[in-house]
């Protein structure tokens, strides 16, 4: 198993109109660990307590909207979780730490 310790983020490029991938930022690091179904990351608060932990499923959010000040956007969110709280997180400025692990 890998572990990765880092900082929540939204990662677009130019031309993605507004898409976004949810991906962990590490510091030294060539490129983001974009999030898939099946790894586990833990959120923390502020304080380092934990926000929130579990396996990652992505699920469609099908109507669901958020109101963030930002022309950004994905077709998934965390299942159990609503679209704007997983995009909340995300996109909280400072960014909230991680830890993401990978089987393999």
């Amino acid at each position: 198993m890998k572990t990765y310790e880092g900082e929540l983020e939204v990662y677009w490029e130019q031309g993605w109109e507004g898409r976004i991938e949810y991906s962990l930022y590490v510091k030294g690091a060539s490129k983001p660990i974009f999030l898939e179904s099946g790894q586990h990351l833990t959120i923390y608060n502020p304080g380092g307590g934990i926000l929130w932990e579990g396996r990652l499923e992505f699920v469609s959010r099908k109507n669901e909207q958020h109101n963030l000040p930002y022309g950004i956007w994905s077709d998934t969110k965390q299942k159990g979780l609503s679209y704007l709280q997983w995009m909340e997180w995300f996109a909280h400025k400072p960014p909230y730490l991680a830890t993401l692990e990978i089987e393999g």
